[in-house]
């Protein structure tokens, strides 16, 4: 079970192994979002059991009991954006209408790694949180805004 808007902390020190990698060339690997999103999408089931993993390419990751949708996001050194990914990337444009029909109907979350293997994370809800950053983008100034307590 979990709350929206309350901050969790885990600490995954000692629980990650690959090969023969070292355990500081693999935190550093864990940082990027975009590796640690394959397996904190997992995770996170084992941590609130009440969500079910989904996966391939879905505009959600996660359902929960009542079949509501959860977007799981990264915050990194360069901060957490939460538009649709059809936005990201070189040449791709912030449709704000798109944005908002999202975010009404999906909650997100907030997974901080920036001091992986300590994780911190928080739900929110997708309407408050586009009220709150109407652009989609966090900045790592407000990370602490994000994960206060």
């Amino acid at each position: 079970m979990f709350e929206f808007d309350k901050v969790y902390h885990y600490d995954l020190t000692g629980t990650y192994a690959f090969g023969d990698l070292s355990d500081e060339a693999l935190t550093e690997i864990f940082k990027d979002g975009r590796v640690a999103s394959h397996l904190l999408e997992r995770q996170l089931t084992k941590w609130y059991p009440s969500l079910t993993h989904v996966g391939g390419c879905e505009d959600h990751d996660h359902v929960d009991e009542n079949n509501v949708k959860y977007d799981a996001k990264n915050f990194t050194k360069n901060g957490l954006k939460f538009m649709p990914s059809s936005m990201l990337g070189t040449g791709r444009k912030f449709d704000q209408r798109l944005f908002e029909s999202k975010t009404e109907k999906m909650n997100y979350i907030c997974c901080d790694i920036r001091e992986f293997p300590r994780v911190r994370v928080v739900f929110k809800e997708g309407s408050e949180l586009s009220k709150e950053y109407p652009k989609g983008t966090i900045s790592e100034t407000n990370g602490e805004v994000l994960f206060s307590e």
